[in-house]
């Protein structure tokens, strides 16, 4: 399910007319083992996050984007796709005991930078053209899980540190200025 602020093909009006942007935002994020489903709509569904599957959910825009503007190529469509991450992971190795197949299936279950990288492998020529752009803290959120708000200020001095490297910057000052010229171009 897909909660949209415009009409899709695929999609009913119900849920369109009826849920508030609070609504929205507190289903995308409503994490099972953090905070329960919220019930929205007239008829009361059930919602909870995408995090079982769809946690880097860029497949999920651009297939959105193929179904509202049709069956052509939507290169030419984009101005620009930003996709931000929730930091790069450290890598573990792959547990097979009983006592650690769990987190195991839950690392592969919640994985977003093999999608990201699967995306700007597929669609390397939005890359190249200036069109995609990922950003995600990649050293310092390691360890942070989602129950860690409390680490606020490690989560802010790490991501602190991405933004301010001259690598990032470059590429949040190109991102921009394709951006802009897309915008003047319209």
């Amino acid at each position: 399910m897909c909660l949209t602020s415009y009409r899709s093909p695929r999609g009913g009006s119900d849920l369109l007319n009826s849920v508030q942007i609070w609504e929205a935002c507190r289903a995308t994020s409503a994490a099972s083992t953090f905070f329960d489903p919220i019930a929205v709509g007239r008829f009361n569904e059930g919602f909870v996050d995408g995090a079982t599957g769809a946690n880097n959910p860029v497949w999920e825009v651009w297939n959105q984007a193929q179904l509202l503007w049709g069956p052509q190529p939507l290169e030419n469509k984009i101005k620009c796709l930003v996709s931000i991450g929730t930091g790069v992971p450290s890598l573990k190795p792959f547990q097979d005991d009983v006592f650690h197949i769990g987190d195991t299936l839950v690392a592969i279950a919640t994985e977003t930078e093999q999608t990201a990288e699967r995306f700007r492998r597929d669609k390397s020529h939005l890359d190249d053209r200036g069109q995609y752009y990922r950003f995600n803290v990649d050293r310092g959120l390691e360890d942070i899980g989602l129950e860690e708000s409390k680490r606020r200020k490690e989560i802010a001095a790490a991501t602190r540190r991405y933004v301010g490297s001259q690598g990032v910057f470059k590429q949040m000052q190109a991102c921009a200025g394709s951006l802009a010229r897309r915008e003047c171009q319209s």
